[in-house]
């Protein structure tokens, strides 16, 4: 662990990076000859490692389950936990800067601010609607925000399926904002369009998931009509929108589709591109 932990840490300080995700992490480890990668599930061995807590500096950001972040070790084990309550969060900002939402937050203000980042790429027709889970709890990584400098994963992802060569020099670019604004654009120009089936972070609504549905439901109603094709991106979003959403609207996929987050990129890829060969975007 100690040649791990010391060569992340080396290429962190060379890098000018705060942090690095395990699916990286384990790529440049396998090159260097100290940990071998998995090719079915990249960053796997490392994240094995994550879980048993041999990295105790790492942290999951957005608790239990979300994706892991390794900062360098001397910044001292992070006081997130895996079950970190945004009160806690809070108190850790001097710690582990990052834009985290508040419950003292004006909640009508930040609906405001994330429908004003949605509206600015809104297509006149919308062809194509997808439906993630939720905007993060740390809205500097919002979809639709121009200047996002990491753990983008659902842009990421999309981008791939999309536009792979916009999408190679965004990364080529460090994330330039013009590239970013490119890509969202030719999103918008082709129909396509981001709802989550929570209007707010989860860490700031109450109750579960399924809750939002009769919410989702008429903002669905708002922005498509009888051929806007709706296509469901995360399980637990399928898992409890599909049947719903089939009830209310015709063109719903149904295709189960993986977050694209670190480990699950290569079956988001494949799932994704079967939900866009269905709705005849390739053709």
């Amino acid at each position: 662990m100690h040649r791990i932990t010391k060569f992340l840490d080396d290429y962190l300080t060379k890098s000018g990076r705060a942090d690095i995700g395990p699916v990286e992490a384990n790529a440049l480890l396998a090159k260097a000859g100290i940990l071998r990668d998995s090719k079915d599930r990249p960053g796997k061995p490392l994240r094995d490692l994550l879980r048993k807590g041999k990295l105790p500096h790492a942290y999951q950001p957005d608790g239990k389950g979300s994706n892991w972040v390794i900062p360098h070790s001397n910044k001292g084990q992070s006081f997130f936990s895996n079950y970190t309550s945004v009160k806690q969060q809070k108190k850790s900002i001097n710690v582990m800067p990052t834009k985290i939402v508040e419950p003292t937050s004006d909640i009508s203000q930040l609906k405001k601010q994330l429908e004003k980042a949605r509206q600015k790429y809104k297509p006149e027709t919308v062809k194509y609607l997808l439906v993630a889970e939720a905007p993060p709890d740390s809205l500097e990584r919002f979809f639709y925000y121009d200047n996002v400098r990491e753990h983008d994963y659902l842009f990421l992802g999309i981008a791939e399926a999309l536009y792979p060569k916009l999408k190679e020099q965004y990364l080529l670019n460090r994330r330039n904002n013009e590239i970013k604004n490119s890509i969202l654009q030719k999103f918008q120009q082709e129909g396509f369009y981001l709802l989550d089936l929570s209007e707010l972070p989860l860490s700031l609504i109450n109750t579960n998931l399924r809750s939002q549905l009769p919410n989702l439901i008429e903002r669905i109603k708002s922005v498509a009509n009888d051929n806007t094709q709706i296509i469901l991106i995360k399980a637990n979003v399928y898992d409890i929108a599909f049947q719903p959403l089939k009830k209310q609207f015709e063109k719903v996929i149904d295709q189960r589709i993986t977050f694209p987050g670190q480990g699950g990129q290569r079956k988001f890829q494949d799932e994704f591109k079967q939900a866009l060969k269905k709705v005849h975007y390739f053709e």
